[in-house]
C-alpha cells in the first residue's frame, strides 16, 4: 500500500507540471474526439445497472460475518470490524483479530498485519485449579 500512495504521489505530481498538464489535456481530447469517450458511456449505462447491484452486494457479503453460537446455537449476524455477541446468552462469538486501518496496533498501514499485535509479549495465562467441597 505503501509503494502504492508512493507512486500516486509522483503521478499527482507530475501531472502538476506544466508538461503533465499537457499530455492530460491532449489524452482527453483524443478520449473524447476519437469516440472511445462516448462509447465508454453508452457501455457503462447498459452494464452499471446489472453489475453495480451484484458488486455491492459482493462487497456487504464480504464485510458481514453469520453463524451460530457455540453455546446456545442462536443465529447472529454482524460485521466483521465490531465485536459481535449473542442474543441469545451474550457470549462472545466474534472478535476481529489484528486492527484496522487507523485503528493502532496491527495498522495496515504502519506494516502490521492481520493477527499481529503491538507488543511481542505472550498474552498473561491464568492457571486456576477447582477444588471440590464435600
Amino acid at each position: 500500500m505503501i509503494l502504492y500512495l508512493q507512486y500516486r504521489k509522483q503521478i499527482n505530481d507530475f501531472f502538476n507540471t506544466p508538461i503533465g498538464r499537457s499530455f492530460v489535456t491532449i489524452f482527453f481530447l483524443w478520449f473524447a474526439l476519437s469516440g472511445w469517450m462516448f462509447r465508454l458511456f453508452i457501455i457503462a449505462t447498459w452494464v452499471l445497472p446489472i453489475a453495480g447491484p451484484l458488486l455491492i452486494g459482493t462487497l456487504a457479503n464480504n464485510l458481514v460475518i453469520k453463524g451460530a453460537c457455540p453455546a446456545c446455537k442462536r443465529q447472529f449476524v454482524g460485521y466483521k470490524n465490531q465485536v459481535i455477541r449473542c442474543g441469545g446468552c451474550g457470549n462472545i462469538v466474534w472478535q476481529p483479530k489484528g486492527g484496522f486501518p487507523g485503528r493502532g496496533p496491527g495498522d495496515f498501514f504502519s506494516g502490521g498485519g492481520r493477527g499481529t499485535r503491538g507488543s511481542k509479549s505472550d498474552p498473561e495465562i491464568i492457571d486456576v485449579d477447582f477444588e471440590e467441597k464435600s
